[in-house]
């Protein structure tokens, strides 16, 4: 197995991240990414939404840190159990202010 890896491109990462398998830092399977929001300070990328399985819906994970593996993986500095106990994503995939306060608590991030 390779470690060998390459960031994503911000500009493209929509396109890129679309229908990517997740893993976490173990290589495990957690879901598929839905969509990906982004920081309209940074103007860049954020966070994707994950698909976690048919009942437990969609969460979000913090895309610093990230990078697409060789098999075309979305690696994730997490493990599974925290991305599948983080906060959901709301229906429309719009991040109020209360809930952008919450993910950054959740993961630690600095606002």
């Amino acid at each position: 197995m390779s470690f060998t890896h390459e960031p994503y491109e911000a500009e493209s990462a929509p396109v890129a991240l679309a229908g990517h398998t997740v893993v976490d830092a173990q290589l495990e399977r957690v879901g598929k990414v839905t969509d990906v929001l982004f920081d309209d300070r940074a103007a860049g990328p954020r966070w994707a939404v994950v698909k976690t399985g048919m009942l437990s819906g969609e969460h979000l994970i913090p895309l610093d840190q990230t990078y697409v593996d060789l098999e075309g993986r979305l690696v994730v500095p997490l493990n599974k159990s925290n991305i599948k106990r983080a906060p959901r994503v709301p229906r429309d995939h719009v991040l109020t202010p209360e809930a952008q306060h919450e993910l950054r608590d959740y993961y630690g991030i600095a606002a």
